[in-house]
């Protein structure tokens, strides 16, 4: 019977856990709650049943701990807690922007918007966002890309 709430307490821990894993989601208190139960009845154990029941309770404490992450990133529910998308960009598709947005260099086109300095341009049939050296230009004027900046290009009145 002594042993018995120690063991229940564990159950209830692990118990908690796994409802904090597959219905609760995000990082909560019954999470918290339950890991601190295991460690109350392990520490529990010590304090009643010695060196050897307490090591014998967190030897198995352990053990079923680590077949929950087991079966955590058997089932699937593990990737609920690590990012799978890549933020960052590849080195292919980096140069395949560049080698695109290169494309509209040189050519010409309508501002769609006032650019003031910057705005919206429509060349080859292709809306692109597009910035001017500081001048005012109309919309509907005839625009000539002249240069790329990060996200836009520079554009200057095609009759210049």
């Amino acid at each position: 019977m002594e042993l018995l709430i120690p063991i229940l307490l564990i159950v209830a821990g692990f118990l908690l856990i796994l409802v904090e894993v597959y219905i609760i989601p995000g990082f909560n208190v019954v999470g918290i709650l339950g890991f601190l139960l295991i460690v109350f009845a392990v520490g529990y154990v010590y304090l009643e049943s010695g060196m050897v029941g307490g090591t014998v309770a967190l030897v198995g404490s352990i053990l079923v701990g680590v077949f929950f992450f087991w079966a955590l990133w058997r089932s699937g529910a593990w990737e609920r807690f690590v990012l799978s998308v890549s933020l960052s960009s590849d080195r292919e598709s980096a140069v395949r922007e560049h080698e695109q947005r290169k494309h509209f260099l040189g050519r010409t086109g309508k501002a769609v918007t006032p650019l003031r300095p910057a705005g919206t341009a429509e060349i080859d049939g292709v809306r692109i966002e597009v910035t001017t050296g500081g001048e005012y230009i109309a919309a509907g004027s005839e625009v000539c890309v002249v240069a790329m900046k990060r996200r836009a290009h520079v554009v200057r009145l095609a009759s210049e």
